[in-house]
């Protein structure tokens, strides 16, 4: 490959040569086949072109961001689609631009940047309101069908992936096909039509088979793949992996349609109990200096923490699940989520407009009369949308005061936690050495508990997030790390509850066994998760001093912090002494 791409780059593109369509076309060839030459020649083709924008230089810039993106160069890449974006606006070339926004579109979506692909896609689909360019649009709504199946929302992603199948349809891009047809096929699947999809998917894979693309060839053994293994189909899936195996090394190593393969190899081998080498896949993609996983991160650290759980390394499994914990919190699905619902109204809203505008060239009077009575009625419906989102709105503000202001409360304990106890311990360390008699076991012990308070600390700040993690297990990994502070008894079964109620309860266990292991003389701490008769029961028992609530003065902010996510639970908050333990007792109905 390198001799290969040696040769290419010497292959004659003088500055007396110009650079014409016939040139471009040529260096656009070597995209699938040899990336690193189409990027040499993109290279030295861009070279020779003044500082002015042009055409030629957009194709080009364009050219050299999908070869980077073949090679996994997802960084390098998107600066590319973004150059070609504002250079083909420079210039008025309204499909070029939208050429550029599709494929910065899909860079931002394999770089799970979901809310930057949304935006590619809608100024897109607004440049092709009036454009007849099927390969293009065949193209965004194709994405569109992929990026609704990765939020789980499949039959929306099959409805866009027919029409951008049906599109691809009137050109003559048997690549475009290939891609519109396989994500229909997983679509279909994933919706739970199995046999349209695995027929749709086998289909693809002989045609991509027939002419000879190992990119797609490696794309459909990964869906099919996974297809079968969901069937359970063991005889099935070893014989796509074997044919993928027989491809893997045509495609760049870092490239989406590898990475993709590979994931669905270690999740068959997780599934076959192989354990080491399914954590040699995953640490083998995330080692990949320019790779970025289809599979979401804090689904892959689940993965991998699955991994470490087979082979009973618990340390690992918990450093893993709390790496997961730690990527998941910085998701913001739901506005992603109403995104992708604003383009969604919007798309179809814009296929009704279009027609509307022809049955009325076509119709008469009185489809015109009629045609105005349905613009009164979606006038209504638009003026009661808006009343009604104005109004969600006002109540989602107040809740976000609300929880801003316990946030706030919660940092001024953190802050007097931080002042009262890992400041003066720092003090007493500092004093220590100034005063010269540099007794080592006793700077040891300050130093531990100094670390310990500082971890304690972290702990209370990272906040929770259950994506593929349950309350019981989120709370049991909480008690592991108090040292032995924190005893956890739980049910054989799970409880399960919403995300807006479990974080609020693991708070709730956070707050209070904080202040016991603070601000009390108890030594330890036993959590209790009941359910009976869709009735949940948290009990927190210690062996300290008598709990008395009447004795808190208003500065208490713990326990108004306790008060407050209990009121957001609607349950009850109890304080008792049993059979010599104190009890902190919180109930709730699911």
């Amino acid at each position: 490959m390198y001799i290969l791409t040696l040769l290419l780059a010497s292959i004659p593109l003088h500055a007396s040569t110009p650079i014409d369509e016939n040139a471009i076309q040529r260096i656009d060839s070597y995209v699938n086949t040899d990336p690193d030459s189409a990027i040499i020649l993109c290279n030295e083709a861009l070279a020779q072109l003044s500082d002015r924008t042009t055409a030629p230089k957009v194709s080009l810039l364009s050219i050299r961001g999908n070869a980077l993106f073949t090679l996994g160069d997802n960084t390098a890449a998107i600066a590319d689609f973004s150059a070609a974006v504002r250079s083909a606006e420079e210039i008025a070339d309204t499909m070029a631009c939208v050429n550029a926004l599709s494929d910065l579109g899909v860079a931002y979506r394999v770089n799970q940047q979901s809310d930057s692909a949304l935006i590619c896609y809608n100024r897109a689909l607004a440049l092709l309101e009036k454009s007849d360019a099927p390969d293009l649009e065949a193209s965004i709504l194709t994405s569109i069908a992929v990026l609704f199946a990765n939020q789980g929302r499949f039959e929306e992603a099959v409805t866009f992936a027919e029409k951008g199948l049906d599109k691809a349809r009137l050109t003559d891009d048997i690549e475009t096909q290939i891609y519109a047809a396989s994500s229909l096929g997983s679509a279909l699947f994933l919706a739970g039509h199995h046999d349209r999809g695995l027929q749709t998917q086998r289909n693809i894979i002989g045609i991509a088979e027939k002419k000879g693309i190992p990119r797609y060839m490696l794309k459909t053994y990964a869906s099919i793949i996974a297809m079968h293994n969901r069937l359970g189909h063991p005889d099935s899936v070893r014989y796509y992996i074997d044919r993928g195996r027989a491809v893997l090394d045509k495609v760049p190593e870092a490239s989406i349609e590898s990475i993709g393969f590979l994931e669905q190899s270690f999740v068959i081998l997780t599934a076959m109990g192989r354990y080491r080498e399914s954590l040699d896949i995953q640490k083998k993609i995330l080692d990949m200096q320019d790779s970025r996983p289809f599979m979401p991160l804090d689904r892959l650290w689940q993965r991998i923490a699955l991994n470490y759980k087979g082979l009973g390394d618990i340390e690992n499994m918990d450093n893993a699940y709390m790496t997961a914990i730690a990527i998941a919190d910085s998701i913001h699905q739901s506005d992603i989520n109403e995104q992708i619902s604003d383009l969604n109204v919007r798309y179809h809203t814009a296929e009704k407009e279009l027609a509307i505008a022809s049955l009325q060239a076509e119709k008469s009077r009185r489809d015109t009369i009629i045609a105005i009575i349905i613009a009164g009625v979606i006038i209504a419906s638009l003026l009661l949308t808006i009343y009604l989102r104005a109004r969600r709105r006002k109540i989602e503000i107040e809740n976000i005061r609300a929880r801003l202001d316990g946030i706030e409360q919660e940092r001024g304990r953190l802050a007097h936690e931080l002042h009262d106890g890992v400041c003066n311990d720092l003090l007493g360390i500092e004093l220590i050495l100034a005063s010269g008699r540099c007794d080592t076991k006793e700077l040891s012990k300050m130093i531990r508990t100094t670390r310990n308070e500082v971890r304690s600390i972290s702990h209370e700040l990272l906040p929770p997030r259950f994506n593929g993690l349950s309350l019981t297990q989120l709370i049991a990994a909480y008690a592991q790390k108090s040292e032995g502070f924190v005893s956890y008894l739980t049910e054989e079964s799970t409880i399960d509850l919403d995300p807006e109620k479990s974080i609020n309860l693991y708070r709730i266990i956070q707050e209070w066994t904080g202040n016991l292991r603070n601000h009390s003389s108890a030594t330890g701490a036993t959590v209790s998760l009941t359910e009976s008769e869709g009735e949940i029961t948290l009990d927190i028992s210690d062996n300290g001093s008598p709990f008395d609530p009447t004795a808190v003065t208003s500065g208490g902010l713990g326990l108004e912090n306790l008060k407050r996510r209990v009121k957001a639970l609607q349950g009850s908050l109890n304080f008792f002494e049993k059979s010599g333990s104190n009890h902190m007792s919180v109930k709730f109905f699911k």
